[in-house]
C-alpha cells in the first residue's frame, strides 16, 4: 500500500511539473512559482481567502494566475476585469470547476449555484426564473409573510427587557421561518422539533462547507484516506434531501400548480409550462433536480439573508452615530404610532444606504468561481478552456482606488449633496454577482432585508452589553460570510 502511495505521489509530481512547464509557454497572466503537487495553495489560507488574495493582487496586478496542486485558477479583482467576467463575455466565463465537497453538497450539481454550464443547467435556471417571476407578482403576500414573522421576533426580542443575548441566534430563527413559508407554504413553531431538524442540517452543511476539505485542492487524497468530516457532511445533505424531498412528494400530490402557493409550486408550474411549450424536454429535468434546487434556495436564503442582518446590526454597534442618524430618519418618516412597510422605501434614504453600505463592506458572497467555457481572453491574456476563475468582490468593494476609506462604514458615500439615495455604479458594487450567473434570489433577498432592518431599528437601539469588548469583526467564512455570533442589548424605543 505504501509503495503504490509513494508511485502515485511521483506520478503527480511529474504530471505536475509538465503541466507548470507547458503553461508557462502560454499567454497566462502572472502569478507565484508553484511547487511541486502543492502548486500555490500554500499562499491561501481558507479562512483568510480573500485577504490573501488581494495581497497576492497587489503583487501581480487585478488579473494573476495561481495553481491549487496542479489545477490552473486565474484571479481576478479589478473593475474592468470583473465586468468582463461576469457581463461582457459572461458566457465564455459561466462554467462551474468540480469541486469535491460542493460535489457532495449538490449531488454532483443537481441544483442551479453549483452545476457546470451545459443545454440542461440553461433549462433549469429558465425554469427557476419564470418560476421566481411567477412567485415575485405575489410580492404583498411576500410582505405580508416577512412582516408576520419579524412582528413575532420583534417581541422576543422586546421580552429580553433589554437584558443581553444572542441577536444572531433570533435573527437566523426567523429567517429560517420565512424561507420555509416562501419556498414550501408552512411555517414552524420554534419549538417543532422537524424545525429543529431543518436548523441542524442547515448549520451542520454551511459549517462543514466553511470549513473545507484537503481534497478540493488535491482530490486523489480521497481514495487513500476516509476523511470524517466528509462522511459527515455526506450524511447530513442526505437528511436534507429526506426531509426537503418529502416536502415535495407533497405538494407534487396536492397538484397547485394552476394556483400555486408557495415557491415550490411555481417551480411545478413553470417546469409544466416549458414541457408543454416544448414536448422534447418533457422529463429532462428531474424530481432530484428539483428537490436540490428547493434545497439550495433554502439555504442561500438563509445565509445570506440572515447574515446580512446581523453583519448591519454589528456595524450600527462599532457606529452608534448611524443608528442615531437612523433612528432620526425612521421616527420623521414613519412615527411612533406603525411599523414601516415596503411602501417607505423611497422615503428612507439613509436606511437604504446604510443597508447598501452594508452589503459593500461585508461582501458577504465574497469570491465566486467561474470557469471558462471555451478558450477565452481576458485583459489581454489567453485563458484555456476549463480553466477556474476566481472573482474577488472583497477586493473590488474594498478597492481603495474606487472607494474612499474603503474600510470605514459610511452610509453616506451613497447620498447626494441633498440626502439623496444615489445607486452606487453596476460595475463597482457586484453583492450578488452579476451576468448568467447573478443570484436569482436577489429581489427576495432585498425585500426581507428592508422589511425586517427597518423594523428592527424602527423598534429599538442596540447597544453593545456593558463592560464587554465590542465584538470581532472577523467573519466564519464558507459559501457566505458570517458575522460570528455576538450579543447586544435590545431597548425599546416603541411599544409594540
Amino acid at each position: 500500500m505504501f509503495e503504490e502511495l509513494l508511485w502515485f505521489i511521483l506520478a503527480v509530481i511529474l504530471v505536475t511539473l509538465i503541466v507548470n512547464r507547458f503553461a508557462t509557454t502560454k499567454n497566462l497572466p502572472p502569478g507565484p512559482f508553484p511547487l511541486p503537487i502543492i502548486g500555490n495553495a500554500y499562499k491561501v489560507s481558507d479562512d483568510s481567502r480573500h485577504v490573501d488574495l488581494t495581497a497576492l493582487e497587489k503583487q501581480y496586478g487585478k488579473v494573476f494566475r495561481l495553481y491549487l496542486g496542479s489545477q490552473l485558477v486565474i484571479v481576478v479583482s479589478g473593475g474592468n476585469a470583473v465586468k468582463e467576467v461576469l457581463v461582457t463575455k459572461s458566457a465564455e466565463f459561466a462554467g462551474r470547476p468540480r469541486v469535491y465537497t460542493l460535489d457532495v453538497y449538490s449531488q454532483n450539481g443537481d441544483g442551479i449555484a453549483f452545476a457546470d454550464h451545459s443545454p440542461k443547467w440553461r433549462l433549469h435556471r429558465k425554469i427557476v426564473v419564470s418560476a421566481l417571476k411567477m412567485y415575485s407578482t405575489g410580492r404583498l403576500k411576500q410582505e405580508s409573510i416577512i412582516n408576520d414573522e419579524f412582528d413575532l421576533l420583534l417581541k422576543r426580542v422586546a421580552s429580553r427587557n433589554g437584558q443581553p443575548h444572542d441577536i444572531t441566534k433570533e435573527i437566523r430563527l426567523a429567517v429560517t421561518n420565512v424561507i420555509c413559508a416562501l419556498v414550501f407554504g408552512s411555517r414552524y413553531e420554534l419549538d417543532d422539533p422537524e424545525f429543529t431538524k431543518v436548523t441542524e442540517i442547515t448549520e451542520g452543511i454551511v459549517k462543514m462547507i466553511a470549513s473545507g476539505s484537503v481534497v478540493d485542492a488535491l482530490p486523489w487524497l480521497r481514495f487513500f484516506f476516509t476523511f470524517k468530516s466528509l462522511e459527515n457532511l455526506k450524511e447530513k445533505c442526505k437528511e436534507r434531501d429526506e426531509l426537503v424531498g418529502r416536502i415535495y412528494r407533497e405538494h407534487v400530490e396536492a397538484n397547485r400548480v394552476e394556483n400555486p402557493q408557495d415557491l415550490t409550486d411555481a417551480l411545478l408550474k413553470a417546469k409544466k409550462e416549458a414541457e408543454d411549450e416544448d414536448s422534447s424536454i418533457k422529463g429532462f429535468l428531474t424530481d432530484q433536480q428539483l428537490i436540490m434546487t428547493m434545497g439550495e434556495v433554502f439555504i442561500a436564503g438563509n445565509e445570506t439573508t440572515g447574515s446580512a442582518l446581523c453583519w448591519a446590526l454589528l456595524y450600527l454597534i462599532y457606529n452608534p452615530e448611524v443608528q442615531q442618524k437612523l433612528h432620526q430618519e425612521l421616527d420623521e418618516v414613519i412615527g411612533p404610532d406603525r411599523l414601516p412597510e415596503l411602501g417607505d422605501k423611497e422615503k428612507l434614504p439613509y436606511l437604504e444606504a446604510t443597508i447598501t453600505e452594508t452589503l459593500r463592506i461585508s461582501s458577504i458572497s465574497p469570491i465566486p468561481v467561474h470557469k471558462t467555457t471555451v478558450d477565452a481572453t481576458l485583459q489581454g491574456y489567453d485563458i484555456p478552456k476549463g480553466t477556474t476563475v476566481l472573482v474577488n468582490l472583497w477586493s473590488l468593494h474594498h478597492d481603495p482606488a474606487i472607494w474612499d476609506e474603503p474600510d470605514d462604514f459610511r452610509p453616506e458615500r451613497f447620498l447626494d449633496e441633498d440626502g439623496n439615495f444615489v445607486a452606487p455604479r453596476p460595475d463597482r458594487f457586484l453583492p450578488f454577482a452579476a451576468g448568467r450567473r447573478y443570484c436569482l434570489g436577489e429581489h427576495l433577498a432585498r425585500l426581507e432585508f428592508f422589511l425586517a432592518f427597518a423594523r428592527l431599528l424602527h423598534n429599538f437601539k442596540f447597544e453593545n452589553p456593558p463592560g464587554s469588548d465590542l465584538p470581532t469583526l472577523k467573519p466564519i467564512t464558507g459559501l457566505v460570510f458570517m458575522p460570528q455570533p455576538f450579543s447586544v442589548c435590545a431597548l425599546k424605543r416603541h411599544a409594540l
